[in-house]
């Protein structure tokens, strides 16, 4: 079996509300399906709770109590975007359509909590190359998190990172040419690797991807990512 932990600075940084939305959606997925990680982030909130518990109150802005409302309000104006899976209009691919969001909606419903609501909020797959798909679920600043989706033997182009990366496989597995991920693990990737995540034969293989930066593609299919990317951008 073959896992990179997140360590204990990440746990830290979770309890003290100091990582992005994108890695705090990372640590509490994985908290969901492996109870060690469960307990490393129960416990780095257990002894934050208990320093803030002895620490002397500090000062707060006057302007504090409205700035939390509009930030409450904001997440519920961002929530409210979100609307329902598109009917086809088709009636010659009426049925094959909806027989394909089937499938689409029972893989979704089958992931951990956390990432399930986000992703039938979203509910649109894109593609990103043969066999592979990606949807967005969360964006901050450099950050962002995104569900991958690899279809059995299709793989992302072979590429290098610019910043780190975590992925954490949800269903299937895939390999990278170093090593095997199965359902629960997480392959973590700095500037230092370049590598090409395959789908193992069998299964649908879907990750959470995380990233707090753009990936540098080297293959010879990087200079489609890069084209698509920039018909996403543009």
């Amino acid at each position: 079996m073959t896992n990179h932990p997140l360590g204990d600075e990440i746990y830290a940084a979770y309890a003290a509300g100091a990582l992005s939305g994108p890695m705090r959606l990372l640590v509490d997925t994985q908290a969901e399906v492996r109870a060690e990680v469960r307990r490393e982030r129960d416990a780095a909130e257990a002894i934050a709770g208990a320093l803030l518990e002895s620490a002397e109150p500090a000062p707060v802005r006057d302007t504090s109590l409205q700035e939390v409302f509009a930030a409450i309000e904001a997440e519920e104006a961002r929530a409210g975007e979100a609307g329902p899976i598109a009917p086809s209009r088709d009636e010659t691919r009426s049925r094959r359509a909806a027989e394909a969001a089937g499938r689409s909606l029972r893989e979704l419903l089958d992931l951990p909590a956390s990432v399930r609501d986000l992703a039938l909020e979203k509910a649109a797959w894109s593609f990103a190359g043969p066999g592979v798909k990606r949807m967005e679920l969360l964006r901050e600043g450099p950050a962002k998190a995104e569900l991958i989706r690899l279809e059995p033997g299709r793989g992302v182009p072979h590429h290098g990172h610019d910043c780190k990366e975590f992925t954490l496989v949800l269903t299937g597995a895939f390999h990278d040419g170093f090593d095997r991920f199965g359902a629960g693990e997480l392959c973590a990737a700095d500037p230092d690797l370049e590598h090409k995540p395959v789908a193992e034969p069998g299964e649908v293989c879907i990750a959470l991807a995380v990233t707090d930066g753009p990936l540098a593609f080297t293959g010879p299919l990087g200079w489609v990512q890069r084209a698509l990317d920039g018909l996403r951008q543009g």
